[in-house]
């Protein structure tokens, strides 16, 4: 775990009050307090509060860790977490209308248990945690089968979470409250795989971050930011003809952008992975010729930007 600051390194200022509005739930505060970035209300919203509902408890306790991890007091989010014990447990558990018996423990919850650890293991857990969800119901799997199939599962965000606001529907292609459900377990297993990458490639296990990412691609194929990863990490493994095929795959999906932020935005993408081959090709004058550039067309698009 990471050492605690002796001092919260944030401002002490707050841009929000830690009272709710009359009809707002104290979730509702807590989710727009959290939604500006104001931390520290959120303590101060929860400290000595006295609530017998189990739920409301442990969705509170999400955002007080979630808040104590924002302002880099580590030690005290990890004694938070430890308090709740394990996060399995029956007495944490509700029995649903259809007499199942489901978890009360927001995901989000399950998330900052796992990401605060420094080995793997809790986040493989919460891997099989979303896979069991996704797989243990019949009717789930059987739906998730169908997106698949379809394709519905390539665009999905990887953006949103818990804390932030509910996905708006796509006015395009309606889905129904089941396909909905599968969507939201697909992309946190999505998001589960993506920070075990990023803890593989961090510990330089090149090889099965990119055998994560191969899974991802069969999910994802049409997210041109994962073909980028990929072609990052065949590089690191020095497959440097295997990632000029990836990256030109990338770009193929990069060319579809229609605005003109999109698209100056997409060619800065492409630059860096012509920049990165040509470094990985010992070619030090080209890579150094075609990143300059690409920080002049920044700086060329970011005037032109605040010039209109």
């Amino acid at each position: 775990m990471r050492q605690t600051a002796d001092r919260d390194p944030l401002s002490s200022s707050d841009p929000a009050s830690p009272v709710a509005r009359s009809g707002q739930s104290q979730q509702e505060l807590l989710q727009q307090l959290a939604l500006r970035g104001a931390w520290r209300s959120i303590l101060e919203a929860i400290k000595g509060q006295q609530i017998a509902d189990q739920e409301q408890l442990l969705c509170q306790a999400a955002y007080y860790t979630l808040a104590l991890i924002k302002l880099r007091n580590y030690t005290a989010a990890t004694a938070e977490l430890l308090k709740l014990g394990d996060l399995d447990a029956a007495h944490l558990t509700k029995t649903a209308d259809d007499g199942r018996s489901v978890s009360m423990v927001p995901f989000s919850l399950r998330w900052l248990q796992a990401d605060t650890q420094e080995q793997p293991d809790k986040m493989y857990q919460l891997l099989d945690y979303c896979t069991q969800q996704l797989e243990g119901n019949t009717l789930l799997a059987g739906t998730l089968k169908s997106l698949r199939a379809t394709q519905r599962l390539h665009s999905i965000s990887l953006q949103d979470d818990d804390f932030a606001a509910a996905v708006s529907d796509q006015a395009d292609s309606p889905l129904s409250s089941q396909e909905k459900h599968a969507q939201m377990w697909a992309r946190r297993q999505h998001m589960v795989v993506c920070n075990l990458v990023n803890r593989h490639v961090r510990s330089k296990e090149y090889k099965v971050a990119l055998r994560w990412l191969s899974w991802l691609l069969t999910e994802r194929r049409d997210d041109p930011g994962l073909w980028s990863v990929v072609g990052y990490v065949q590089l690191m493994l020095g497959d440097i003809a295997v990632a000029d095929r990836t990256f030109h795959k990338a770009a193929e999906l990069l060319s579809a952008a229609q605005t003109p932020e999109q698209k100056q935005r997409n060619q800065a993408i492409v630059r860096r992975h012509q920049g990165l081959l040509l470094f990985a090709r010992n070619d030090f004058a080209g890579a150094a010729c075609v990143l300059h550039l690409q920080a002049l067309w920044c700086c060329v698009g970011a005037g032109a930007c605040s010039s209109q």
